[in-house]
């Protein structure tokens, strides 16, 4: 019971200490944002406000005032920077998926709004001579694009394994009957936790 207690402790406080720096990442980007909107600078705030949504962390306020930022700024009438707003969007979602799409309804609406507005450009190369064409190439190619990086779903499932492992290492041969640590088994269960929880972070950071 007592070995099965500090293993516990050990996996909440580095879930734990995991989620404080990304809500404090995420809101330090927000904030970042915000001081970019007061000066006047749209692309910098669009790049902080994406920083921030790219911070995820289920149910974390940030992530939904990242998102409230960026589709204020897709209204902009400046030049490019609805459009800058929408990509950033879909990036930020793109890059935060898991088993689940974090604000999947943003996502389809950035895929239509980044065609549409594509599409208004005349020199668009293969893309098609009239406006109609050039938004359904996009709109194929925003579909096509959207998949997840399956390298990265690689490193993100490895991660999880190898953070799994170390627990179980832990556990198994990191703790003595008395309760008290084995130095080395401790060791290398421990780097284990820390190596998986990275790959894991990395990998659903990049999908």
């Amino acid at each position: 019971m007592r070995r099965a207690l500090i293993i516990a402790a050990i996996v909440v406080t580095g879930l734990g200490a995991l989620a404080i720096r990304v809500v404090f990442e995420g809101r330090s980007a927000l904030a970042d944002g915000e001081a970019a909107l007061a000066r006047k600078d749209p692309q910098a705030a669009i790049r902080s406000f994406e920083a921030s949504a790219r911070w995820y962390l289920p149910f974390a306020p940030h992530v939904d005032d990242a998102y409230d930022q960026l589709r204020a700024l897709t209204k902009s009438q400046q030049s490019g920077v609805a459009l800058s707003a929408w990509r950033s969007i879909r990036s930020a979602s793109l890059a935060t998926r898991s088993l689940w799409t974090p604000h999947a309804d943003d996502l389809a609406a950035a895929n239509r709004a980044i065609a549409e507005l594509s599409a208004r450009v005349p020199d668009a190369g293969p893309a098609g001579d009239t406006t109609g064409a050039r938004e359904e190439w996009y709109r194929g190619r925003l579909a096509r694009d959207s998949r997840p990086s399956q390298t990265a779903i690689a490193l993100a499932a490895l991660g999880l394994i190898v953070w799994l492992a170390g627990v179980l290492a832990l556990a198994r041969w990191g703790i003595t009957s008395g309760g008290a640590l084995a130095r080395r088994p401790a060791l290398v269960a421990g780097s284990m936790i820390v190596v998986g929880l990275v790959c894991w972070t990395v990998g659903l950071y990049n999908a």
